[in-house]
């Protein structure tokens, strides 16, 4: 049986990313070949044994904990929920996303930076190598470095407005460090992809097509834990966080997918054009696999 290999996007919230991953999801699957999307949200649910599920839930429940635990809303403190079906069938996730929170602390969304890090060790090292093993070609819609750097904007932005808070300038300090840290991290052979796609495009372009699709923005989609809901707030963290994916998709050689204002449907075409050309995937959707790498 021949060694998988990992496809993974990056782009800004609404850039298409996900459109282009289900395309290119069917350009496998109609190869032959064993597709497998692996995602935090998804492994949450679909993960049934104790190993990893429990800690990944836990994970996932305490990144948002310490994003907002810190916030006041109508002047009282967020009490979110402990236990993680609590958290999943109450729906705090659109919650949180509903309105901004006020009041809250940079050392709680550095700390989810963290969190998220330790999430996608185990998801890297428990369900991709899995995947791996058998032949699967794995695909990360979402790169995890994205949710890392919009987690450091908004402890950066808390901190920079921390009057109040005595450990605001030792915290926006440690965001620095941090951040000059994750180009070492996520090009580790635990976490790099074999097969890398930025998608990048005018954060005009994401805001117009996120809320088409669904109405509003989500939770950690603008500057909401940090006290500010508005399409600038979604178009400040999305162009921030943009030059820093462009930053570290340079600087490992990934494809670049430039994204106009030609259509849905003509993006997709082309990006998919570009990530099929890749030769590493050229070669293996060109080849039949073989009986033992499909899964029936």
């Amino acid at each position: 049986m021949s060694q998988g290999l990992t496809v993974a996007f990056l782009g800004i919230d609404g850039i298409g990313k996900s459109t282009l991953c289900r395309a290119f999801e069917e350009r496998v699957r109609s190869s032959g070949h064993e597709v497998v999307t692996v995602t935090w949200r998804s492994a949450l649910e679909e993960t049934g044994e104790p190993w990893p599920a429990v800690p990944l839930q836990q994970l996932w429940l305490e990144s948002f904990r310490t994003l907002y635990g810190a916030g006041v809303r109508e002047g009282r403190p967020l009490d979110i929920p402990r236990g993680y079906d609590e958290w999943r069938d109450n729906d705090w996730e659109r919650r949180l996303a509903a309105e901004p929170v006020m009041e809250n602390r940079a050392s709680g969304a550095l700390a989810a930076a963290f969190v998220e890090i330790a999430g996608n060790v185990l998801l890297a090292s428990e369900v991709t190598r899995r995947a791996l093993e058998r032949g699967a070609i794995v695909v990360q819609e979402s790169y995890p470095i994205k949710h890392v750097l919009k987690e450091l904007a908004v402890a950066e932005r808390l901190a920079a407005g921390g009057a109040d808070d005595p450990a605001a300038d030792a915290v926006g300090e440690l965001v620095g460090i941090v951040r000059g840290l994750l180009n070492t991290v996520f090009g580790s052979s635990l976490l790099r992809p074999d097969v890398g796609i930025l998608v990048d495009g005018p954060s005009s372009y994401a805001y117009r097509w996120r809320t088409a699709q669904n109405g509003a923005v989500g939770a950690l989609e603008d500057y909401g834990a940090a006290g500010e809901r508005s399409e600038e707030s979604f178009s400040r963290l999305q162009d921030e966080t943009a030059r820093l994916f462009r930053e570290h998709a340079d600087s490992w050689g990934w494809i670049v997918h430039e994204v106009d204002d030609g259509g849905v449907d003509a993006n997709t075409a082309r990006g998919l054009e570009a990530l099929c050309a890749h030769p590493e995937l050229a070669r293996r959707l060109a080849a039949p696999p073989r009986p033992a790498d499909v899964i029936a």
